[in-house]
């Protein structure tokens, strides 16, 4: 209950004094008016009343209710006047609101209020490709103050949020506490620091994934606050090199993440209860129950690449594999049975 009163004490005065509430007041008055005009002066109850008012007010005019004296005439004449001014002003109001809202929000003048969402902060070709993966099925958030870039985001169906990312005000229009993760891809190394740190001082456990446009700088990402880091250009560079002779590393690895590709690489995350949990690898034999190729294990935020066939599965393990779309439901499917 105090609550309760706290908030209407903190937001009472403003809504008091904000236009839409002033004219809603106007239109109340209006309806209140006409009811009770209709009540006393011809004599009608309270609900054919009230049913009038919104007749004469919308001009619709039935005929099944008409004034029988003259002071009900000239009581309807003012009412239709009161009335279409009334409701001509309340229109124009929330058209105006609606058109300054989508203008706000197409300038990125906005406060997110949305969690569970996607916030990018900064815009290389790096984030393009990442939007084209998240799809519609992620509330994506771009947080820069370039002026291309709000029109790129735009033109990807993401959000745009103007403001400058090492900013932590800014950092908080875009509602980072609530996000399910933040890409920070600045153009220098520098700027993404700053970003990280902005970000772990609003919230010490949101996930950050971070580009890193110089190797050696790694580790101060690591240090700032991010998550996870990718380093695209080592990435690159040591396909370059094993595609040097025949390149079948390479064209494996383009062939797993291509965005057409058959095959994907996934994660799936051992829950509560799985019936695999305590069993190793041997035992389990997901290759021949499902047909995904399990990769790695993910344990304490370390992966074991080709673990052990006697490596014992826990509960909270994240399986790393490759497969296609069918597969991967047959292993959700094992996992649940």
């Amino acid at each position: 209950m105090v609550l309760i009163l706290e908030i209407i004490r903190k937001h009472l005065p403003k809504a008091i004094h904000h236009k839409a509430t002033k004219i809603l007041t106007l239109v109340l008055t209006v309806i209140a008016y006409g009811t009770i005009g209709f009540h006393f002066i011809e004599g009608q109850s309270w609900t054919v009343s009230l049913y009038w008012t919104f007749i004469t007010i919308g001009t619709v005019g039935y005929g099944d209710y008409s004034p029988e004296t003259t002071l009900g005439m000239y009581f309807t004449i003012t009412l239709v006047v009161l009335g279409i001014g009334t409701f001509a002003l309340a229109v124009e109001v929330v058209l105006s609101f609606l058109i300054e809202r989508h203008q706000m929000k197409l300038m990125g003048l906005i406060h997110v209020e949305k969690s569970k969402h996607v916030v990018i902060c900064g815009w290389t070709e790096s984030t393009m490709e990442c939007m084209k993966e998240l799809g519609k099925e992620n509330s994506v958030f771009v947080l820069d103050e370039d002026e291309n870039v709000r029109k790129k985001a735009i033109k990807n169906d993401a959000t745009f949020v103007h403001g400058d990312p090492t900013r932590i005000k800014d950092l908080e229009k875009a509602n980072v506490k609530g996000a399910k993760a933040i890409i920070v891809d600045m153009e220098t190394d520098s700027q993404s620091i700053h970003c990280i740190l902005g970000i772990r001082k609003i919230d010490k456990n949101v996930r950050i994934i971070a580009e890193a446009q110089r190797y050696e700088n790694i580790e101060q990402l690591k240090m700032a606050g991010a998550t996870q880091i990718i380093s695209p250009f080592v990435i690159s560079g040591r396909l370059m090199h094993k595609s040097i002779d025949d390149g079948y590393e390479a064209m494996f690895v383009q062939e797993v993440l291509a965005e057409h590709s058959n095959r994907e690489m996934k994660e799936v995350k051992v829950q509560h209860g799985c019936s695999i949990i305590g069993k190793t690898i041997l035992d389990v034999d997901i290759h021949e129950k499902t047909g995904i190729v399990l990769l790695g294990i993910g344990e304490n935020d370390n992966l074991i690449i080709d673990p052990p066939r006697d490596f014992v599965i826990k509960e909270g393990d994240i399986m790393l594999g490759i497969g296609k779309l069918d597969e991967f439901k047959k292993l959700e499917k094992f996992l649940n049975s």
